[in-house]
């Protein structure tokens, strides 16, 4: 590595998350990060001395045509994130882009054209799928130990979870939605990844606001804005059907009334079952010992999934190995967000076209 130039890295966006993805970069030599852009200015430079960052910009435009980067992480609220994008890709960067990969599937669409159009790598920051839990269940589903799986369930729901009340999280012309695009895609994500992507024949969604508008239900994370609204949900359900059979179940919440914040997913097969509880780091193995029905508890070791993200990432722009988590899968899981809230608008199952 000391004969070899670093891949410099451009960051548009300061906000929180920016910090799992400068934290996970530090762990990975071949890259480093020379340019971070925020429209806010104290962000962008609190960032940039926490990270030793050499050039801070209030514009993304204004980094992408004045600073030396080869790769762009895409940071910024969802309704930003194909903008940005298509601005980087067609400056020539290879990105990465925080998930949800966009607000809508056209969206999604475009940013996967603008990607094939100068030939550059698009990858969505998907970090569950390289959880050592995660990984070991996908093993286990290529080597047929759990057999046919014909149901799943899988959930994030919080007690006291609302982001930041009247900001963008909270707003569906920013956002695109609540919990189920913020917190509800990593859960479909990697569910649906596991089970190799099949195809959805139909969609049964349904949302409720039961505590934002009245300003319960609040996180520590962030601040009461009043200026702003809350106008997504505060909690979506879905039943998905496929076409090989295949039915899963999913639950998505900010704020509900339950002992305590909860990320699981659960398999059923023939010859077995699994269950994750991602928060413990554990997970559970459901099967039969000579008959007998049997359970065994495992407590896998824990690994950094995003630096294990970001140097898939920077492996796939060296041509070493192909990204874990493609934008067609994310377009997948786009549609099947949008065919959720379609369907609760309408109040009746939706069929699930591609």
């Amino acid at each position: 590595m000391t004969n070899r130039r670093k891949w410099k890295i451009g960051i548009i966006g300061a906000g929180g998350i920016t910090e799992a993805h400068l934290e996970a970069i530090k762990e990975e030599p071949r890259a480093e990060v020379v340019a971070i852009a925020d429209i806010s200015a104290e962000m962008a430079s609190y960032r940039a001395k926490r990270h030793d960052i050499p050039q801070v910009f209030t514009e993304y435009e204004t980094m992408l045509q004045e600073s030396d980067t080869d790769a762009i992480i895409v940071c910024v609220p969802n309704y930003l994130h194909a903008e940005a994008t298509k601005s980087a890709l067609a400056a020539g960067k290879h990105l990465l882009c925080e998930k949800p990969m966009a607000m809508n599937a056209q969206e999604a669409e475009e940013m996967i054209e603008a990607a094939k159009k100068v030939d550059k790598i698009l990858m969505v920051a998907q970090n569950n799928r390289f959880r050592s839990d995660s990984l070991q269940v996908k093993t286990w589903l290529k080597e047929g130990k759990l057999g046919n799986i014909y149901h799943a369930k899988t959930g994030w729901v919080r007690r006291n979870g609302i982001p930041g009340w009247g900001s963008w999280f909270t707003q569906k012309e920013w956002a695109g939605g609540g919990p189920l695009i913020d917190i509800g895609v990593h859960m479909l994500d990697l569910t649906l990844w596991l089970l190799d992507h099949p195809k959805p024949v139909s969609v049964l969604g349904q949302t409720y606001a039961q505590f934002g508008p009245h300003k319960r239900g609040l996180s520590e994370w962030g601040r009461i804005d009043d200026s702003g609204k809350f106008d997504v949900e505060d909690m979506a359900v879905a039943m998905i059907t496929f076409e090989n059979g295949l039915s899963l179940t999913l639950d998505a919440s900010w704020a509900s009334h339950i002992e305590e914040e909860n990320v699981f997913l659960q398999l059923y097969g023939q010859e077995g079952g699994a269950s994750l509880r991602l928060l413990d780091n554990q997970f559970t193995l459901y099967h039969e010992w000579n008959g007998v029905s049997a359970s065994t508890e495992l407590t896998p070791k824990p690994q950094k999934e995003r630096v294990l993200l970001f140097r898939n990432f920077i492996d796939a722009i060296e041509g070493k190995a192909e990204i874990l988590c493609t934008p067609e899968q994310a377009l997948y899981i786009n549609r099947l967000i949008e065919a959720i809230y379609t369907s609760a608008q309408k109040g009746e199952a939706v069929k699930f076209l591609t």
